[in-house]
């Protein structure tokens, strides 16, 4: 109740509001006694992407704190909407979680006609696991050496240039076309259905630019498959420390930064929520598991449920402002 409270002042009645009655649950729960059965984690991103290596990450530090199985169930489709919808209506019992990107929660609502839940109701927020590192990368048949020689051949070639991502209304999406507005870049969107997908069609000279999370495409930089001209994030990484950041490139430019986090069905026993919260956060203060996120470009957060909810109430209104400045929507 209290957390309800906390995030009802927060948001001004906009975001999670509070007052749903609890949803059936599927024996009664003894929140002292929690867990005593396997946890789902679902995850609305398929495997090989930071989404799911967060995880699967998380789900096997929480099997080992709370002594049963936590199993990852990768749903994904409709970026995230698919996972997330699944979870909405799930019992309140602290056995089915939600780890979600920013995508689900406070883009889509803005760009899809019907998401299939209710981000304003039906989660609560338990905490900010991680934010990826994302870097723009093109297909060294352009020979494009830096971004500014990029904006000159796109002007100079119009219709030369494609870019795919994981989706209308996905980060990597937002971030481009955020770009193509304060540069004049010249770059058609390809959505796909997943970011695995656009990096075989960079990888195969079919499109020419990927901006994406950097677990995913730094395999490929080191090989020299693919070359980084720019970091969305707000500072350079060590795995590339000569690449700039959006901030160096474009001043004034402020790149949508995304972030990972859990989430439980509304209703679930705030002692329960506390307790996933807590484990969670002792995880992250792990050095190896740090060393584990840093390793593939992942920066942790382990921002709390209250303060949580204050980034998604944020970020719900500053994204559904910018997918209408775009003119963003998915029929």
């Amino acid at each position: 109740m209290l957390l309800r409270v906390l995030l009802l002042s927060l948001l001004c009645g906009s975001v999670f509001a509070q007052g749903l009655p609890p949803k059936p649950q599927a024996f009664p729960v003894k929140p002292e006694a929690y867990p005593i059965k396997p946890i789902r984690v679902v995850v609305g991103y398929p495997p090989g992407g930071s989404g799911d290596f967060t995880t699967r990450l998380v789900a096997d530090e929480m099997a080992k704190e709370l002594g049963v199985a936590v199993i990852a169930d990768n749903r994904p489709g409709a970026g995230g909407n698919i996972a997330a919808e699944i979870v909405a209506k799930a019992p309140a019992d602290g056995y089915t979680l939600l780890f979600s990107a920013m995508a689900a929660m406070a883009i889509n609502p803005h760009v899809y006609p019907n998401v299939g839940y209710d981000v304003q109701k039906d989660f609560v927020p338990v905490i900010n696991v991680a934010s990826p590192n994302s870097v723009m990368v093109v297909t060294p048949g352009l020979n494009v050496g830096s971004f500014q020689q990029l904006v000159a051949y796109s002007k100079a070639n119009p219709t030369a240039l494609s870019y795919g991502t994981a989706g209308n209304g996905t980060v990597p999406h937002l971030n481009m076309e955020l770009v193509k507005q304060e540069t004049g870049l010249s770059a058609q969107h390809v959505p796909y259905k997943a970011a695995g997908a656009v990096l075989t069609d960079v990888l195969g000279g079919r499109i020419q630019l990927q901006s994406e999370s950097i677990s995913v495409l730094l395999p490929h930089i080191r090989s020299n498959k693919l070359v980084p001209l720019m970091v969305t994030g707000s500072k350079r990484l060590p795995q590339l420390p000569d690449v700039p950041t959006m901030a160096e490139l474009i001043p004034g430019a402020t790149a949508v930064v995304p972030w990972l986090g859990i989430f439980v069905p509304a209703g679930t026993p705030a002692a329960i929520v506390s307790r996933i919260n807590r484990d969670v956060t002792e995880i992250l203060a792990v050095r190896e598991v740090r060393e584990k996120f840093g390793d593939v470009g992942l920066d942790v957060s382990g921002e709390g449920s209250a303060a949580f909810a204050q980034t998604i109430a944020k970020d719900y209104v500053r994204l559904g402002k910018l997918a209408r400045d775009l003119n963003l929507k998915v029929d």
